[in-house]
């Protein structure tokens, strides 16, 4: 069959100046399922709309062109709108078409998405096997729909039925690699702070995560860990540096890697292949996860940036949100990644529950404080899939639906989704700017970011410094 896959885009007026520090990043989602249907047979083609910021209307042209029989759209809640208005659209000039909805914000609002829009199913948890039984059966003329785990759609008594989850994927190193051909690959960046090299395109070596952040959408991975071969997951590294040309990976497992002894035989297998010396990596992971041994190893194989999800320089606000661990583990960790000569980047969230204006300023002092060498400050949004969102919406605090307004960077203050009892959108709105004003027009930082790592083009240094000025 010929299936139309779509990244659709989001409203980036919504983001008013600070839309110019989001970049196009890899959709290794849609990839991976591309590449599961193409190795069962299909024709494939992908549209990267955010990637082209096209308009609905030249998506549409390009569906027509195509002809597909299915098509297919990730759905995060900020591009949502978007996604539907597409769906509407492709209806009004396919009717025959089977539309196709996965990620997690249709995961979580299926009932309502399938019940007001055009969309005809919706994929449910890890879609790479479920899409390929739902498209196989639409090849074949199958409409017994309900035998097909993990999917959603409505039902010939005009009902929304949705079928038993299916497990999720346990051979990680089963499936194809992500269809990286189909995509705008080398236009991909990781965002500002963590670009070191281009080309550069995602991987990941594990999924799930054994910790319950309350901030953080499982909906898919969960706490079920799996983990894949280590010397696979170099066997993939190096293809994307001989397919593709890529001089940089980033990995995009909340923790990578998790195992310590996955972690060795991962550095070193990249080392007997001297792909050390060809590019570079840069994952994620927790501070209370840290130490010599790993980092150096880490650093010698090639890792040159770590992300940290720090989040709040307070312990009452880490502990509420389920962070287990404390001020001091982070003081520590990002002391051992400056000596071991890595970069790192601090992530960190304002206005988390029960935040108070002396607790934002803390925390800003706080990544001050520490020898980082990139901050970004997140205003808190409780989003879909998250333990956050679904008790702040028992409380009644989120009895909203304007999707396209779900960002961390919300320049318009009466738009922002939550904000604390205890402070106001205004003030959280400053407290961001003032945050990234603080730590990087700072000398040191200027110098470091000038001279040292540059990697920051012109671009981005323009567009944050008006973001954080205006």
């Amino acid at each position: 069959m010929r299936v139309l896959l779509v990244n659709p885009a989001m409203n980036m007026q919504a983001l008013g100046k600070f839309q110019g520090l989001l970049e196009p990043m890899p959709v290794i989602g849609l990839a991976y399922i591309a590449g599961v249907l193409q190795r069962d047979g299909h024709r494939v083609k992908a549209i990267d709309q955010f990637t082209f910021g096209m308009g609905v209307d030249k998506v549409i042209e390009q569906l027509v062109e195509f002809r597909p029989d299915v098509l297919g759209l990730s759905m995060l809640t900020p591009s949502s709108p978007v996604a539907l208005k597409i769906a509407e659209r492709a209806r009004a000039v396919m009717p025959q078409l089977k539309v196709i909805a996965g990620n997690v914000h249709a995961d979580i609002f299926y009932k309502e998405i399938l019940s007001k829009s055009e969309v005809d199913f919706v994929v449910h948890g890890e879609g790479e096997y479920t899409i390929s039984e739902l498209v196989s059966a639409f090849d074949s003329g199958s409409t017994d729909y309900a035998v097909i785990n993990g999917i959603s759609f409505v039902n010939s008594d005009g009902e929304v039925q949705k079928t038993p989850d299916r497990p999720v994927t346990e051979d990680l190193d089963a499936l194809p690699y992500p269809a990286w051909n189909l995509f705008p690959y080398t236009r991909y960046g990781l965002l500002p702070f963590a670009d070191v090299a281009h080309p550069v395109l995602s991987m990941t070596g594990s999924r799930g995560c054994p910790y319950r952040c309350e901030f953080c959408s499982l909906l898919y991975t969960g706490s079920n860990y799996r983990k894949r071969d280590p010397i696979k997951v170099v066997d993939e590294y190096e293809y994307l540096h001989e397919r593709y040309g890529v001089k940089q990976i980033g990995f995009v497992d909340p923790i990578f890697p998790l195992n310590k002894k996955i972690l060795f035989a991962f550095c070193e297998e990249l080392m007997r292949r001297g792909l050390h010396k060809k590019l570079c990596w840069l994952s994620e992971t927790r501070v209370d996860r840290i130490d010599r041994e790993s980092l150096r190893i880490m650093r010698a194989s090639g890792c040159r940036r770590l992300l940290l999800g720090i989040e709040s320089g307070v312990d009452l606000l880490l502990e509420n949100v389920n962070k287990t661990f404390t001020t001091e583990t982070t003081r520590r960790a990002v002391r051992l990644i400056r000596e071991e000569k890595i970069d790192s980047v601090g992530l960190f969230m304002i206005g988390l529950p029960g935040e108070t204006p002396e607790m934002t300023r803390q925390t800003i002092d706080f990544a001050k404080s520490l020898d980082l060498d990139f901050a970004k400050f997140a205003i808190t949004v409780p989003f879909p899939g998250s333990q956050m969102f679904e008790d702040l919406r028992r409380e009644g605090r989120l009895d909203r639906d304007d999707w396209e307004n779900w960002t961390t960077f919300q320049p318009d203050p009466e738009k922002m989704i939550f904000v604390p009892r205890e402070v106001s959108n205004e003030y959280l709105l400053k407290m961001q700017k003032q945050g990234l004003r603080e730590f990087y027009l700072r000398p040191k930082m200027m110098y470091r970011h000038l001279v040292e790592i540059r990697t920051l083009n012109a671009r981005q240094l323009v567009h944050g410094i008006r973001g954080v000025f205006s």
